[in-house]
């Protein structure tokens, strides 16, 4: 009943017509099973073009150097968590051990936590976030010209990076 429901609403169709229309339709790349990505373009196809899906999603390359600047900045947020979270956890399986070797590497893993590096990683994902802000300032200044010539493709990828923020910081920061 509800209009903004709508487009979300299956047709009614016998099962014959279903099978055909999802074979011929659906189905976009012919291998005889259906993905939820076919099915979602398929059931909002008024409002979701398979062909502007896949160009927009090819347009990668011309991302704004703001943009550019803060995928590359939370790429370094993301190796330097991914070295202390390797080293912590080699710290934790040793810490497990018997004896002596267990009591140092938990020593370690206490310094490790209360060490400069965990400040390191806070000023890093400062740095990060100040520059994913940045660049999306940059790109609302721009966003005409730029949706025209990336296919909106920096929208999305301002989204995907603020996103990784807000869970780095709800984890280390």
């Amino acid at each position: 009943d509800d209009p903004h429901y709508k487009p979300s609403m299956p047709v009614m169709m016998t099962a014959i017509v279903r099978k055909k229309e999802l074979r011929d339709k659906v189905d976009v790349n012919f291998d005889g099973k259906i993905s939820f990505l076919e099915y979602l373009l398929y059931q909002y196809r008024d409002v979701a073009n398979p062909a502007e899906f896949t160009r927009r999603g090819m347009a990668v390359g011309k991302e704004h150097p703001k943009v550019r600047a803060a995928r590359l900045a939370l790429e370094e947020v993301n190796e330097k968590i991914r070295a202390y979270e390797m080293e912590k956890a080699r710290l934790e399986e040793l810490a497990k051990l018997p004896g002596v070797k267990g009591l140092t590497a938990r020593h370690q893993l206490e310094m490790l936590v209360k060490s400069p590096i965990a400040e390191e990683l806070q000023v890093a994902l400062i740095k990060a976030e100040a520059a994913v802000r940045l660049a999306a300032k940059a790109a609302r200044a721009e966003a005409e010209a730029e949706y025209e010539a990336s296919g909106g493709a920096q929208a999305g990828a301002i989204w995907w990076m603020n996103r990784d923020l807000e869970e780095k910081k709800r984890l280390y920061g």
